[in-house]
């Protein structure tokens, strides 16, 4: 606490308290590149900007004048300004392996600890998923798997989660179909089923679909806004069998959330309707071998 006299003069020896220091110069750029992100990719002008950041207009165009010349502002041929590409290159650096890796590598040792399997963070990467980082339980039994390794989006829950967080076309569903090699007769009608699974309860299965002795669980993550990653959790299918996926699904999306990350969220799901929960056997490969038989 600090010391003054009857006339509210500070005494000697007492200090006043620290404050953070700011730049205005500085803090008004910021404040000018906030704002255009805001702004949709028709750009904004002179006026529009002074009237959205509350900042005189000779005091504008100079900041404009220096971000312009170190590329985080462009000015376009009606005089519109948009962000530079600098901002692009933030980006980049933002959502990088490393970056996503280091960041949500606690919350997989989260995940890992409560459901005791083994957790991966995943990163679409043109035509496949890449595991990124990994997190392997305690026990026994473990599942084989290495960073860096690779697996088709239309097979794996991973996979199928981020593409189901995007919203896909029947063209583009198409387009991933038609990347697996040999595919099953019924991988069109369960690839679609996940799809609508991860938009109305927010993840993905597959179980014996991807390799025949794993099943996995997926959740799609958005970061800064874009559906890219996705957390998993794989197990033998013996063990999926006795589980309630739902739950293990349940697990990961309250760890995400929990976590904190601004910008590494979950993507919005719809209302579900009344669907049950589903166990290991619900969407069984094997389930669907045996019925096929049935039916010739």
């Amino acid at each position: 606490m600090r010391s003054t006299n009857s006339e509210g003069t500070l005494l000697s020896g007492t200090r006043e308290p620290t404050r953070p220091t700011t730049i205005a110069s500085v803090d008004k750029a910021l404040a000018v590149i906030e704002h255009m992100l805001t702004i949709d990719g028709g750009g904004a002008t002179l006026s529009a900007l002074t009237q959205g950041t509350g900042l005189n207009k000779s005091s504008l165009h100079h900041i404009l004048a220096t971000l312009r010349q170190r590329h985080w502002i462009e000015q376009d041929d009606s005089g519109k300004y948009h962000l530079g590409t600098i901002t692009a290159r933030m980006a980049t650096w933002w959502t990088s392996s490393d970056q996503a890796a280091t960041r949500l590598h606690p919350v997989l040792q989260q995940i890992s600890l409560e459901t005791r399997e083994l957790v991966h963070l995943g990163r679409l990467y043109e035509r496949d998923v890449v595991y990124l980082d990994k997190v392997e339980p305690d026990r026994p039994i473990r599942v084989w798997s290495r960073i860096g390794q690779s697996a088709p989006v239309a097979t794996t829950a991973m996979g199928r989660a981020i593409l189901g967080a995007r919203n896909p076309s029947n063209a583009e569903l198409d387009m991933w179909l038609k990347l697996i090699d040999d595919p099953s007769d019924y991988l069109a009608n369960r690839l679609r089923e996940e799809i609508h699974r991860v938009a109305t309860q927010g993840y993905a299965v597959e179980i014996g679909e991807d390799r025949p002795s794993l099943a996995c669980v997926g959740v799609p993550l958005c970061v800064v806004g874009v559906p890219i990653l996705a957390v998993s959790v794989t197990m033998p299918v013996e063990r999926a069998e006795q589980l309630d996926l739902a739950d293990i699904a349940s697990i990961i999306r309250a760890r995400i959330e929990g976590a904190g990350l601004e910008d590494i969220t979950l993507p919005e799901i719809e209302q579900p309707e009344d669907a049950p929960a589903v166990t290991g056997t619900a969407t069984s490969t094997r389930a669907q071998k045996t019925q096929k038989k049935r039916s010739r």
